[in-house]
């Protein structure tokens, strides 16, 4: 435990300080202070873990397309610029992405996102259960020691398809004449290193930081997120191992990967810390995916949030917020969806969205709800008046359903300078949070055409 609190107080957000006194996403995580009692910093663990998972969430989805999908162009956007690698070995082929920015207070943060199964020989990897000896100082040793055979005593053992994939990646970033990333994070004595991956890439991430720690890595540095990974070793690897790797392993109640091998192979059992989404029934044709536990960390997030708010560790978003008195005032003007069926994931998508505007804005004013736009817009006298009008239809043949983000400008004297509007279709299989970012992304966009000084202070 105290190894995960010295982590999780040196991760501040790379992109806003604290000081602000908000820490809504993207803002950062919570600074831990030598006054704490051990209920406060118990609390401010419950909200960074929630925080952390999210960011992984998010580095771990990327990894999938980390050159053009929604995920990878939103961390983008706010200062995250992922390396992807790809390493081919006869029939096995690894995918990572590595990415290095800074924390609020200076810090260099480097992270490792690891792909999931994304290919048939993914899965093939993902299916077989032979395991091979753990052990080793060094990636020599240690496939070395796999290749060993061990009688009497039960052995340390890993799954062999996932210490393949480890090695190989280890192999690339332990060597320094091709990749200097894992070289420069060991130099930084104060940066940290965040391990993360779904499925087998949670696997790959899990034994990757093991392998860290046995090659003389300081594991008080490190972290590991992983989401609906299976087990990747035997009993005895986890009564000598398992404790010494700062380990959260995501999982959802009706996810059956995480359990698979130790359910039906008595030589698996997980360890690490286990945070479970709960989610409906309805879901269990598509229960592994990752966009699926997208959507549920953003909901933890929002959770953990609103208890942080109540319990005086952070400050919500405010109504009003001037930072540049060079630039003009915004009246935000929200509409919000009137569906029923939709109106718990619509509110999530609204507030995320809604924050995606207060970021953007140097100075922005919220009229009150269900106020005359203009009549606000006289009162408040802003430069100008942005309404953002929500909605969300649902289909009546299968889960999809359409969110749809309306967007009208207009200046102080009642000229509309543009309207548009972006509808997507989404589902929990394709992704919520990603349908919000999309539409968020394109409306901000024809903003920064019409205010181009918004990207001066963005």
């Amino acid at each position: 435990m105290k190894r995960l609190i010295f982590f999780m107080a040196a991760i501040l957000f790379c992109f806003v300080p604290l000081a602000t006194g908000f820490a809504e996403m993207p803002r950062g995580s919570l600074a831990y202070d030598s006054g704490d009692t051990e209920t406060v910093a118990k609390q401010k663990t419950e909200y960074n873990n929630a925080y952390w998972i999210l960011f992984s969430l998010l580095a771990s989805s990327a990894a999938y397309e980390p050159e053009n999908s929604t995920e990878a162009e939103y961390l983008r956007r706010y200062g995250w610029d992922f390396t992807p690698h790809r390493i081919t070995d006869g029939k096995t082929v690894v995918h990572f992405i590595t990415a290095r920015s800074s924390m609020a207070d200076g810090t260099p943060l480097y992270v490792i996102s690891f792909r999931g199964s994304a290919e048939k020989k993914d899965w093939a990897a993902d299916f077989m259960t032979g395991q091979v000896v753990y052990g080793g100082k060094s990636l020599e040793e240690s496939e070395q020691v796999a290749g060993e055979k061990v009688s009497g005593k039960v052995p340390p053992r890993v799954h062999k398809g996932f210490n393949t994939y480890a090695d190989l990646s280890l192999r690339m970033l332990l060597d320094a004449a091709s990749h200097e990333f894992l070289d420069q994070y060991r130099s930084e004595k104060n940066a940290r290193l965040l391990l993360t991956g779904h499925s087998l890439g949670g696997a790959v991430a899990t034994l990757v930081g093991q392998r860290l720690i046995d090659f003389g890595f300081d594991p008080g540095r490190m972290q590991v997120i992983t989401f609906g990974a299976p087990a990747v070793a035997n009993k005895t690897f986890k009564q000598m191992y398992g404790d010494r790797l700062n380990l959260i392993r995501v999982t959802n109640s009706e996810d059956p990967i995480p359990l698979t091998f130790q359910a039906v192979l008595r030589n698996y059992k997980q360890f690490g810390k286990e945070v479970r989404f709960r989610i409906p029934r309805t879901f269990n044709n598509m229960n592994h995916f990752l966009h699926l536990y997208l959507d549920f960390g953003l909901r933890n997030y929002y959770d953990a949030f609103d208890s942080a708010v109540k319990k005086g560790l952070v400050k919500e978003w405010p109504e009003a917020r001037m930072t540049r008195k060079d630039r003009p005032v915004v009246l935000l003007h929200v509409k919000q969806a009137e569906a029923k069926p939709l109106r718990e994931t619509m509110a999530i998508l609204e507030r995320f969205m809604v924050n995606e505007y207060k970021v953007l804005l140097p100075n922005y004013i919220v009229a009150k709800s269900g106020s005359d736009p203009y009549d606000a817009m006289l009162e408040s006298r802003a430069d100008y008046l942005l309404q953002l009008d929500f909605d969300a239809e649902s289909s009546r043949e299968n889960n999809n359903w359409y969110l749809t983000l309306e967007q009208t400008l207009s200046d102080k004297e009642g000229n509309i300078l543009s309207v548009g509007s972006t509808a997507k279709r989404t589902s929990p299989l394709a992704g919520n949070i990603l349908a919000a970012m999309e539409a968020v992304a394109w409306q901000k966009a024809e903003l920064l055409r019409q205010m181009p000084w918004l990207g001066e202070s963005f």
